[in-house]
């Protein structure tokens, strides 16, 4: 990852709003996209100390980090964020490489060891724990809080992924600060993009793209969902070597086959609709797009559908433009298919924010109470799906990047129902 992609000045003016001092930054994702690097392995453990990013809200104040003793080297090397504190990982590490030249370096191994430890303050009775220790590290928390004046701060930490036994915690290793909620900040900050996630997300677009295009010009007869899933990926391989771009980390693939959404049985047999809803992560930025197919000619029941998503679809869109609250594309998409006849239809949101993250979802939801007014550069998957068992399933999907002036679909495939085979 290039970042850090947090935007300094942003996050002050909603601190400023929320009433906060700083963020304390631990979820992994949330860590990495504010420091421009990985907390590492001990991350994976998904608990509250791993490391931690101070943002204060004052911008003459520096930010700072807590990271695993073992990542320090690597951090400093990569990060603009250099006030940087350790706490010690379970994993034993030393270095000797400044004692393996000159007078000296012939010495016992054990010797070298000893002097290295020695040189770098490390204590006699020095363990390691069998992970980490959150009170290690929030004691250098405390530390970095204590040199920024914050130490009887409002410290917003990120509720959403602290543990509640972490939280217990925090709170008494952090007895004079006032522990809030700095989620809700923390989610507006990563709902608009910097120009290098919004690059990011295009190219996963764009690979997805690619390797829609390739699954659906090999259909043939009697194909299942994973066979058409091992197309798409060949597709993205290719498109990505063309591109001559890094291959990504990961693809992933919601295709549905046949009358039955749910079913992994379905074949690609005359009549049968395919949805092919999938994505691309390029350095941890999921991209979300889907288009439906159907093998031979469509029945009246499968292009008067897929009429009325692609109406529902046209009539969110055209909400979508600085301003106005997220609930409205909502509204305009649920009207749109009760006015196309289908007066029942309920969807709890029609997309989501994408970013970095571990799931292709995240905040903001393009939902009813969505009342938050979209920015330019956020970044919305905007979705109209609609299964119908006896039919098929049928999801038209676009990336959606909010403009000064309006919107931006970031895909090019047409968006009709499209036969193949």
């Amino acid at each position: 990852m290039a970042g850090p992609f947090l935007d300094r000045d942003r996050a002050s003016r909603l601190m400023a709003a929320s009433g906060l001092d700083a963020l304390v930054i631990s979820e992994p994702e949330i860590f990495t996209y504010a420091t421009g690097v990985s907390p590492g392995v001990p991350a994976l453990f998904r608990r509250a100390g791993a490391a931690f990013a101070l943002i204060p809200a004052d911008p003459a104040l520096p930010a700072a980090a807590v990271i695993g003793d073992l990542y320090r080297d690597n951090f400093l090397a990569r990060s603009p964020i250099q006030d940087v504190t350790t706490h010690p990982i379970w994993i034993e590490t030393v270095d000797v490489t400044g004692l393996l030249a000159g007078p000296g370096s012939n010495r016992p191994i054990e010797e070298l060891v000893r002097e290295a430890w020695s040189a770098s303050g490390r204590p006699a009775d020095f363990a390691r724990p069998a992970t980490f220790d959150l009170q290690a590290s929030l004691k250098a928390l405390k530390g970095l809080l204590a040199g920024r004046g914050l130490a009887a701060a409002r410290l917003g930490f990120d509720l959403d992924f602290v543990p509640a036994n972490d939280l217990a915690a925090i709170r008494v290793a952090l007895p004079a600060a006032k522990i809030a909620d700095g989620s809700p900040v923390l989610a507006r900050l990563l709902m608009v993009k910097a120009p290098g996630e919004i690059e990011r997300l295009r190219l996963g677009a764009a690979l997805a793209e690619a390797g829609i295009a390739a699954a659906m010009g090999q259909v043939v007869p009697g194909q299942g969902p994973e066979d058409l899933r091992a197309l798409f990926r060949e597709g993205v391989r290719r498109e990505a070597q063309r591109r001559a771009v890094p291959q990504p980390g990961q693809t992933w693939e919601y295709i549905a086959v046949g009358p039955d959404p749910w079913s992994p049985a379905g074949r690609t047999e005359p009549g049968a609709a395919i949805k092919i809803d999938v994505g691309c992560v390029i350095d941890g930025y999921s991209s979300d797009s889907s288009r439906n197919f159907v093998v031979g000619t469509p029945s009246a029941h499968q292009r008067r559908v897929h009429e009325a998503i692609e109406a529902a679809f046209a009539a969110g869109l055209a909400e979508m433009k600085p301003g106005n609250p997220i609930a409205a594309v909502h509204r305009a998409a649920t009207a749109e298919m009760h006015r196309q006849g289908f007066q029942g239809y309920s969807r709890g949101h029609f997309g989501h924010g994408i970013g970095y993250s571990i799931f292709s979802e995240q905040w903001p939801f393009i939902a009813a109470d969505a009342d938050v007014p979209l920015e330019p550069n956020t970044v919305l998957a905007f979705e109209i799906p609609f299964y119908l068992n006896g039919v098929g399933a049928f999801n038209l999907e676009d990336q959606i990047l909010v403009t000064a002036t309006g919107h931006e679909s970031m895909n090019r495939l047409p968006r009709g129902l499209v036969q193949v085979g």
